[in-house]
């Protein structure tokens, strides 16, 4: 059933119904008192908005003054009319003596804090406050034949009352009741004039009112704003309607004409060929500079104010985005995630330059809102959703939003700010705000940036960076996992205070239940040693089903230990803090461990930088780094994303980051032996049998593969998904090998097949080939690349292999190719032959290479080694065969 939002439709209007911002208007737009970093920089970006719809107006008007705790900050648009004032009481009310000798329509946007002086309403600028006796007396003086009047502060109502008058017209945010929150009206109004300008008075009341209702109503809010209107004398008229009256349709919403330089294009968008002033300076570029990308940001501004208030944080983010290439389109289609309701996401402008010059906007309010699953407790993203239309080659995006949490889910801000995208930019400004009084520390990720410019205001300091020409951020095969370029930014004071405060959220969640005590008592029933034990309850712990959500802000405390173990699935600190629980019961040390899997965590830069848990366990003097995410990962090992990392200890003594080991090439094994028959050389292929013996890394893959594979009849060679052959091709007949959740025991696989290709015979004459198995990774490490290589999921590697030939009973003239040997540091390797009695021979092969996450100059270093090896690798054995 469909019900429709009854909106006033006013019975009065102005004598002329002109724009609510008429031709050769005197504008006064005055912003109060900011009393916190926050309101200043709410403040200071409203004002720059006004003043760029103003300079916008098809005519503009005959003077503006504006009114700000900072006129010197204000970026004033090219060729305006503006004068500047300090926000006094003073400065304000000495208005009079220009504005008296003037006749123009007049119009006074007001906003800021409002309260009560004794029983006296007032408004908040520096020094003595101004009164609704004052904002009277102004007007009386006024000689404009009409004034339009916007207020919106706590109190505004009463002001407005006394205003009202035959000549004075207004919209003020309250009515009677004077609320105890600031209103969140005077943007909405902008918005609204800014999709068109030439609303009249009346229309823009309407407006106001539904967009109003709306707002409370999508946030799942209680209305504590009254919008009305104030004509003349006449009763006050409540803009908004009752909250019983409330629903989504629009359908009843008064319908506004477009302006004349506009033309309706679609539901939701007008069409213009008049530039807002946010389009200065953006310029197009020629396609044939950038051949290899589909779109370039002309233009990116990011924005963050964290206050330490309500809200926590509010950040704008700006890009004007030109579309390359045909393939291009994609980059019209917009997916943002966001969080409520905790933080709320709004759209300011969405919009498309065409290649001939028109301008296609999207009503913002048109966004789509689409909401994610949720896992039991755990809460999902919401999503807003849209594409912008006409995005042909040529075309130029601009998006434009604000984002803002009421509260952070930390005592502290700790965040990422993403600066760079997959697309070059050509122009980026970012800038923080943080309050005077607070602790702030930032570092750059993937990223090089000059110290920034700070600047110091009543409430804060700002800190602003410039980047020009910014690269494309590249996505290369064989590349670490892709980390956005970014600013990284805590207001935390220390390690320590961020440790206690975890340690403080976390407490209780490893409390040791009856039920925690008999599931342990169970599990090690057969154990003799602490480290039996251990790997007992890390066995049973890493078979729990793993539920991929991510260590966020929605879900950063580990739930309690007892649930998850009833549940028997969690997330990676769920795990972690359930193995805790459950090594305690048994009195053995183990502590929640933060890491920053496949990134990085700083010294200097103490905050929440971390999407992974582990656990660290003490064993007697042993210390162990125990991961229980990964459920084919042995006891031991650490899993990709994990070694080197710098860690926090969750305890009640550290202070720091503390380094994971790094892997060593000894504990990330492959042996290899086959048994070659080729007693009866054959083009159609040499009998074999296989068997490998992994540890660490190959050990995890080969599991990985292996639980993949599983229910597969037809599967691959085990080996061959992440190794192959250098020489000829393996055919399988049969394979076996270790369950894969068969963690207490090392992985080993057996196979029998057939090789073909590695013996060429020209008569009497017959050569051999050894085909060791190599990683597949290595052919794709020799292409030409730009970013450093990351293989084996960044661990090193220690290949052993041993091949046995059985040459024909009657083979003679065997010829060995030299042993061959590569002394590069980053990837020593020798190549062996030897005749045993009779007709056996072996191949030996060994290589080692010494760490998988390289740098450029070590990927340079290491493709050269590689095109050695691949050449050395192709020695034959040469024998002769009986005629």
């Amino acid at each position: 059933m469909l019900f429709h939002i009854c909106f006033p439709i006013l019975s009065a209007e102005p004598p002329t119904p002109e724009p609510f911002l008429p031709p050769h208007a005197n504008v006064i737009v005055l912003s109060g008192l900011s009393g916190d970093l926050q309101s200043e920089t709410s403040f200071h970006a409203q004002l720059n908005d006004w003043l760029q719809l103003l300079s916008a107006l098809p005519t503009p008007p005959a003077q503006i003054y504006t009114f700000s705790d900072d006129p010197d900050s204000l970026s004033l648009p090219a060729q305006s009319p503006v004068q500047k004032f300090k926000s006094t009481r003073e400065n304000f009310l000495s208005l009079t003596n220009t504005l008296a000798k003037q006749t123009n329509p007049l119009v006074v946007i007001a906003w800021g804090h409002g309260g009560m002086q004794g029983n006296t309403p007032v408004f908040h600028v520096a020094g003595p406050r101004l009164t609704a006796v004052d904002f009277k007396n102004f007007a009386a003086q006024i000689p404009s034949l009409e004034s339009r009047w916007l207020l919106f502060f706590r109190g505004s109502g009463k002001f407005a009352a006394q205003l009202a008058s035959e000549h004075c017209f207004l919209i003020a945010s309250e009515n009677e009741t004077t609320f105890n929150s600031d209103p969140i009206g005077l943007p909405l109004a902008l918005k609204s004039l800014r999709a068109n300008p030439s609303l009249t008075f009346q229309s823009l009341g309407n407006e106001l009112g539904r967009v109003t209702v709306a707002w409370y109503q999508e946030r799942n809010l209680i209305r504590t704003e009254e919008p009305t209107l104030w004509l003349a004398n006449a009763t006050p008229l409540e803009l908004a309607p009752p909250e019983s009256a409330i629903t989504s349709d629009k359908s009843a919403t008064n319908s506004e004409s477009p302006s004349p330089s506009a033309s309706t294009s679609a539901p939701g968008q007008t069409v213009t060929t008049n530039l807002p002033a946010a389009w200065t300076g953006i310029s197009r570029v020629e396609p044939r500079d950038y051949p290899d990308v589909d779109g370039v940001v002309l233009r990116r501004r990011i924005g963050y104010t964290l206050s330490g208030s309500v809200p926590a944080i509010t950040s704008e983010n700006e890009d004007f985005i030109q579309v390359l290439t045909a393939e291009g389109k994609h980059l019209a289609d917009f997916d943002f995630s966001y969080s409520p309701p905790e933080e709320d996401i709004n759209f300011l402008n969405c919009e498309v330059l065409e290649s001939d010059g028109k301008l296609i906007a999207l009503n913002p309010d048109e966004v789509r809102d689409a909401a994610g699953e949720s896992w039991g407790d755990y809460r999902a993203a919401r999503r807003k959703i849209f594409s912008l239309p006409g995005a042909m080659p040529g075309a130029v995006l601009h998006v434009r939003y604000q984002t803002s949490w009421k509260t952070f889910p930390f005592p502290y801000v700790s965040m990422p700010i993403p600066v760079a995208a997959d697309l070059p930019i050509l122009d980026a400004a970012v800038q923080v705000s943080v309050p005077k009084d607070a602790a702030f520390h930032f570092a750059f990720d993937q990223l090089a940036a000059s110290d920034p410019e700070i600047k110091q205001s009543t409430y804060g300091s700002t800190y602003s960076w410039r980047f020009d020409r910014l690269p494309a951020t590249l996505h290369e095969t064989l590349s670490a996992p892709v980390r956005e370029p970014s600013l990284l930014i805590s207001t935390f004071p220390d390690w320590q205070a961020f440790t206690a405060w975890y340690a403080r959220i976390s407490q209780l969640a490893d409390t040791v239940t009856p039920a925690i005590t008999a599931k342990a008592a169970e599990l090690t029933r057969d154990a003799t040693t602490d480290t039996e034990r251990a790997t007992d309850i890390f066995n049973f712990v890493t078979g729990l089903r793993y539920v991929p959500v991510e260590l966020g802000v929605n879900s950063f405390r580990p739930h309690a230990a007892e649930e998850v173990l009833e549940h028997q699935y969690g997330d990676c600190k769920d795990k972690a803090n359930l193995f805790n629980a459950l090594l305690h019961s048994l009195k053995l040390d183990a502590h929640l461990v933060l890491v920053p899997r496949f990134s990085q965590a700083y010294d200097n830069l103490p905050g929440f930088a971390f999407n992974h848990a582990i656990s660290r366990v003490q064993l007697g003097d042993q210390t162990l780094w125990v991961d229980t995410t990964d459920d084919v990962c042995r006891f031991g090992m650490l899993p990709p994303g994990d070694p080197g990392r710098k860690v926090l200890v969750v305890d009640s003594t550290t202070a720091g980051l503390t380094q994971l080991p790094e892997p060593t090439p000894s504990a990330h094994q492959l042996l290899l032996h086959a048994q070659i028959d080729c007693a009866n050389v054959s083009l159609t292929g040499q009998p074999v049998t296989l068997k490998a013996t992994a540890n660490g890394f190959p050990d995890y893959a080969l599991r990985a593969a292996a639980q993949d594979n599983r229910g597969h009849k037809n599967m691959l060679p085990l080996l061959a998904v992440h190794y192959r052959p250098i020489a000829g091709a393996f055919g399988l007949t049969k394979q076996n090998h270790t369950p894969a959740a068969a963690l207490g025991q090392t992985f080993e696989w057996e196979a029998e097949g057939n090789y073909v290709g590695i013996v060429s015979i020209a008569e009497n004459q017959a050569r051999l080939r050894a085909p060791f198995w190599l990683p597949k990774e290595w052919d794709v490490a020799l292409d030409a690349r730009q970013t450093p290589l990351f293989l084996h999921q960044g661990y090193p590697l220690s290949l052993d292999e041993d091949f046995e030939f059985t040459l024909p009973a009657s083979a003679s003239a065997i010829r060995f190719p030299n042993d061959l040997e590569g002394t590069s540091p980053l990837l020593p390797w020798k190549i062996a032959w030897q005749h045993n009695d009779g007709n056996s021979i072996h191949a030996k092969f060994h290589i080692e290479l010494n760490h998988g996450e390289l740098t450029l100059a070590e990927t340079t270093a290491l493709q050269a080694e590689l095109r050695k090896l691949f050449s050395a690798l192709a020695g034959e054995v040469d024998f002769t065969l009986p005629p």
